[in-house]
Parts: structure tokens; C-alpha cells; sequence
């Protein structure tokens, strides 16, 4: 199990979102802290520090790495604003 530190910003663009779809999120970083690395809407990113980021169902995308024991979530945004950036991560 790992700990989970997340950004400012995430946490207050989880604020905005309906009840609903702060548990789903929650229930995906949940799965997220036990398999960081688990196959399925995960993927490595081509950056120069290794970083992920999850599609959560159909609408958001998360953004995290794993430092020692630890998972950083620094990001989310909807999906459409993430591959609009995907090539701006390093």
C-alpha cells in the first residue's frame, strides 16, 4: 500500500465536482494506493521523470508518479483537456 499526497489543485478541482463523481474518483484513487502500476486505463507517460496518468470512466484524467512509498496526485482535468496537453508534460 502506498501513501497518497495530493496537490492543491486537485483537491479543489475536486470540490467542483457533483457528489457522484467525487466518489467515483474516489473509489479509482482508492484501487490507485494498492496497484499504482495496475493494468487497465493506466498508462505510462513518455516524460523524463516516469509519470502516469488514469482515465477515470469517460470524463477525467488523473495525473500522478510514485516517489518511494509515496503516490502524487498533481493533476486532473477532463479527458479532453488532457489530450490537449498530453505532449506539454515532462
Amino acid at each position: 500500500m502506498h501513501r497518497i499526497q495530493v496537490n492543491d489543485n486537485v483537491k479543489k478541482y475536486l470540490s467542483g465536482l457533483s457528489e457522484k463523481d467525487r466518489r467515483i474518483v474516489g473509489d479509482y484513487i482508492d484501487r490507485l494506493i494498492e496497484h499504482p502500476n495496475a493494468p487497465g486505463n493506466i498508462k505510462k507517460m513518455k516524460t523524463r521523470k516516469p509519470r502516469w496518468r488514469l482515465h477515470i470512466g469517460s470524463k477525467y484524467t488523473l495525473f500522478y508518479y510514485v516517489e518511494d512509498s509515496t503516490l502524487y496526485i498533481d493533476q486532473m482535468m477532463t479527458q479532453e483537456q488532457a489530450h490537449k496537453r498530453y505532449g506539454k508534460f515532462v
